[in-house]
């Protein structure tokens, strides 16, 4: 009995876990793949102030003239410190929030499809991930209605915060805000990051996006000599590659959850058929005192109600800590890549799925159990 409830809790944790990672895969593509193309560098093992990025990536230029791929929008960016002193700062628990120009940080929004916003010559904003609960932000701006930066002091705008969805990339390690200042103030600033964003005219080929792919690895290979790390997404290779991925993790969770949940269910009930005949004479000797055919079909369900209830109903509670836990962990995650209005009705659909096949096997069973001792009565002379 506690090896077939292990089993049903495993199954069950797969059948719930499975629209929970899907569904947070796919709600993660849309923050990943926003850009055709999205080059990004990272700084984090840079040691000198001289080997930061400055490249303007010119052979994605030329590979994409090359084979006649229109470009829409292009956008080449630095990110900076707001003081050269956090430089060497890298500690994970306290990284650096970096800063983007505002014309920059226009040019981004006006890609994705959003209005412009404007700052004061000695003012600044901030942009936060997806991810970022509301608590954390507030949290945030009260802390910092000033800030100190090499161009001077800047005060916190009107509107201190937005949250409109620009992609991943533009954040440093470990952070989930961006600062946004005046072109004038970026200027002074040293700047420790180069991205650069495009949208194409149309749609790249899975062939040409691969190519493009294993051009810009050969042309800045990791790790690369002066300790900068350098990527390159593809909207048509992410989209098929975690799409790819996706299919193959849900139908592996979900195929294995099913034969697990069938096997545990087929145990329970043939156990039950099988001890059918023990039972025959009791509840022969039970008509032959008179007890009624309803009391003896209520006595056969109370019984298979135990046997069933006992792993089904430790099942579900070990499920539902599990579940409870899991999704308490990664409730950030959830709210922002799932929602968990629909995550509750997914989860409310597979419990009912689950419920569904519980139901007739146990109907099942019972109706084989009254048929076996009932031919077991009237076979008894």
């Amino acid at each position: 009995m506690a090896l077939t409830s292990a089993t049903l809790v495993l199954a069950m944790v797969l059948f719930l876990a499975a629209p929970i990672l899907v569904g947070w895969a796919s709600g993660y593509l849309d923050v990943r793949a926003l850009y055709d193309v999205q080059i990004f560098t990272r700084y984090n093992d840079v040691s000198e102030e001289k080997n930061l990025p400055k490249d303007n990536y010119a052979m994605v230029t030329e590979y994409l003239a090359s084979h006649n791929i229109e470009i829409d929008y292009d956008c080449t960016f630095s990110l900076y410190l707001p003081e050269k002193t956090d430089f060497h700062s890298r500690y994970k628990s306290d990284f650096p929030i970096v800063a983007i120009s505002l014309s920059d940080y226009n040019t981004i929004r006006e890609m994705l499809g959003y209005p412009p916003i404007a700052l004061a010559d000695h003012e600044f904003t901030t942009q936060w991930q997806s991810i970022a609960t509301e608590e954390e932000r507030n949290h945030f701006l009260e802390m910092h209605t000033s800030l100190i930066t090499d161009a001077g002091p800047l005060s916190l705008a009107e509107v201190p915060a937005h949250t409109e969805t620009i992609g991943e990339t533009v954040y440093n390690s470990y952070t989930n805000v961006l600062y946004i200042f005046p072109d004038a103030v970026c200027k002074t600033l040293l700047p420790v990051m180069r991205n650069r964003y495009l949208i194409t005219a149309e749609p790249m080929s899975y062939e040409h996006a691969s190519a493009l792919e294993k051009s810009f690895a050969a042309a800045y290979p990791n790790p690369s000599d002066t300790g900068v790390e350098y990527a390159i997404r593809l909207r048509t290779l992410q989209l098929s590659d975690t799409k790819a991925s996706m299919f193959v993790l849900q139908a592996a969770m979900l195929y294995g959850a099913v034969v697990l949940m069938v096997i545990c269910l087929t145990v329970l009930s043939l156990q039950q058929l099988l001890d059918a005949g023990q039972y025959r004479y009791r509840f022969s000797v039970l008509r032959k005192l008179g007890v009624e055919e309803r009391r003896i079909g209520v006595l056969v369900l109370q019984q298979l109600g135990v046997w069933f209830g006992l792993p089904v109903g430790t099942t579900i509670l070990a499920t539902t800590a599990v579940i409870l836990y899991f999704m308490k962990t990664v409730s950030a995650e959830i709210s922002a890549y799932i929602g968990f209005g629909t995550l509750t009705a997914q989860i409310g659909a597979t419990g009912g799925i689950l419920l569904l096949l519980l139901l007739s096997y146990f109907l099942c069973t019972w109706m084989l159990f009254q048929r076996s001792i009932e031919e077991g009565t009237h076979t008894n002379p």
